[in-house]
């Protein structure tokens, strides 16, 4: 079975030579690495390592459903792998996902993805973990056939460059075709270097959670209530929001600053906790936000 991996990029110059590494290792041979350059403005185009892949750039940012679905688009393998472009792997990476896939040509292939703060860091034990979603697909470590890409037609670009809940929706109408989820506990683990929580990342956390929150109410209408609200979820981060009066103090820069200071400290409970009412508070801004644009008022 041919593997066409996908990793999509933008602006990620200082770790995308860590991810091609890895995949230039695998002890899978029959596999192609194509990597879909969003438009980067920070050089990634003069990396040596994309001499060793299919590199594709986009004259300008399209967003990630787009470069998505342009690596797929030109993918000649019957197996798509999706890496993102800060995540590494070990080299039984792909013998592993083609392992689950040789059983059964209707999966969605789920790996579990572990946080790191450094490359070097590389195969550590760590308690934060992504990759359990149990409707739907997390594609930092996913793979899936390509046949079933273009049968359910891609991925949904009316998102546009904001992020967050692309590849819920993918999932979803994936599911809806028939396909099922693996997913795998001790194959295809793979570990997200996350940089050090400095200012710029951490307003970069919060503008996610922001997107999250405002593409949520696009899921709930198009996949229906019954569905869409497990991710919507707005009474939840509307209660959280009002119990801790986020709106009184959340958007001031010394929120911020407050939760960085305590990062390296023997206090280190401090910034996870004020990191996550920040997010709720962004969440619960993009759900009203996100309310106002899809409905057009």
């Amino acid at each position: 079975m041919k593997v066409s991996v996908i990793v999509p990029t933008y602006n990620r110059k200082w770790i995308l030579p860590y991810t091609l590494r890895r995949l230039l290792v695998q002890d899978y041979r029959d596999m192609e690495i194509i990597v879909v350059d969003d438009g980067s403005t920070d050089g990634t185009e003069k990396l040596p390592e994309l001499q060793f892949v299919r590199y594709m750039r986009l004259p300008k940012r399209e967003g990630e459903p787009f470069a998505r679905n342009r690596g797929v688009e030109i993918a000649t393998g019957e197996l798509i792998v999706f890496v993102d472009s800060d995540v590494l792997v070990d080299r039984r990476f792909i013998s592993d996902h083609v392992w689950y896939h040789m059983r059964d040509d209707k999966l969605i292939v789920q790996g579990l993805v572990r946080h790191i703060r450094k490359p070097h860091d590389f195969g550590r034990f760590t308690l934060r973990v992504d990759g359990i979603c149990v409707v739907a697909c997390i594609t930092q470590n996913m793979s899936v056939r390509k046949r079933w890409l273009m049968e359910v037609g891609g991925f949904d670009e009316s998102i546009g460059s904001t992020e967050g809940y692309i590849d819920v929706d993918m999932g979803l109408r994936l599911r809806k075709m028939g396909l099922k989820t693996v997913y795998t506990w001790r194959r295809c683990i793979a570990y997200h270097v996350d940089g050090y929580p400095d200012e710029e990342r951490f307003s970069n956390i919060l503008r996610k959670a922001y997107e999250r929150g405002r593409n949520a109410y696009y899921l709930a209408m198009k996949h229906g209530n019954k569905v869409g609200q497990r991710f919507l979820k707005h009474w939840k981060a509307m209660m959280l929001s009002y119990l801790m009066l986020t709106r009184y103090w959340a958007e001031k820069e010394q929120a911020v600053r407050f939760a960085l200071a305590y990062r390296d400290s023997p206090f280190i409970f401090v910034t996870p906790i004020v990191k996550e009412l920040l997010k709720i508070h962004y969440r619960y801004k993009g759900i009203r936000d996100g309310i106002r644009l899809w409905k057009g008022v």
